[in-house]
C-alpha cells in the first residue's frame, strides 16, 4: 500500500466519521454560457464540512480577499471550478474565491476539496 492508497482511505474514513458534522449545500454546477449571455447550471445537493470564518484568502488572481465561510468536500467525485455557485443551508452565498485540493495523481481530482466563499 502506497502513500497514496493511505491519504484516499484516510480522507474516506474522515468522510464516513463526520457524516453528522456534514451540512447539505447547493452546488450550482456550471454547464455552459447560454445563447443569451446568461448561464446555465445544474444544481446538486451534496454533504460537505461548512465552517464559517472570516479570514482572508489568496484569490486566483493573487488579491486577499476576505472569506466568510470555508466549504470542505470530503468525496473525491466532487470537482468545483470558480463558475460554479455553492449556496449553504442557511440560503447565503458567496462567489469562490479559491479552491485548494491535494490532486490524485491517478485520477486527476482533488482527494477532498476546499471551496472558500467570499
Amino acid at each position: 500500500m502506497g502513500l497514496l492508497d493511505v491519504v484516499r482511505s484516510g480522507v474516506a474514513i474522515a468522510n464516513s466519521v463526520t457524516g453528522d458534522l456534514q451540512a447539505t449545500v447547493t452546488h450550482r454546477v456550471f454547464v455552459r454560457a447560454g445563447g443569451s449571455g446568461q448561464s446555465i447550471y445544474t444544481n446538486v445537493s451534496r454533504k460537505a464540512l461548512v465552517t464559517r470564518k472570516q479570514r482572508l484568502v489568496r484569490s486566483s488572481s493573487g488579491d486577499m480577499s476576505k472569506s466568510q465561510a470555508e466549504v470542505t468536500f470530503l468525496d473525491p467525485g466532487v470537482v468545483v471550478n470558480e463558475l460554479d455557485i455553492i449556496i449553504l443551508p442557511d440560503g447565503t452565498s458567496g462567489p469562490i474565491i479559491n479552491s485548494a485540493g491535494f490532486v490524485d495523481a491517478q485520477t486527476g481530482h482533488p482527494i477532498l476539496t476546499q471551496v472558500y466563499l467570499g
